[in-house]
């Protein structure tokens, strides 16, 4: 097994546990946790075409640039979880539908 099927495996194993994530919980912070594994396997897949095309430092500095951004989304989405959480007294997304307003 050649090292970009290793990748490969763990981009798809990444992708997995992620849309898993997404679609079978309800609490907003394990959503949180599984778009960030997402991202992480995006992430990966760019080091690996990057590598494969033998522009690494190209891909080196997109995968930078997504870990700032994504950083700063996840800064931005806990703090409204926390702000619904202050108002809902819950995390259960089921409880957030019903807010109007």
């Amino acid at each position: 097994m050649n090292l970009w099927q290793l990748y490969i495996a763990a981009i798809v194993i990444l992708l997995g546990i992620g849309i898993y994530c997404l679609i079978s919980r309800r609490n907003l912070i394990q959503l949180i946790i599984g778009v960030e594994v997402i991202a992480k396997a995006v992430s990966l897949s760019f080091i690996l075409a990057g590598n494969l095309q033998g522009n690494e430092q190209i891909a080196q500095a997109i995968v930078v640039t997504i870990i700032l951004i994504e950083a700063v989304s996840t800064a931005v989405a806990l703090s409204l979880i926390v702000a619904a959480y202050r108002h809902t007294g819950s995390l259960d997304i089921n409880i957030l539908k019903r807010l109007r307003g």
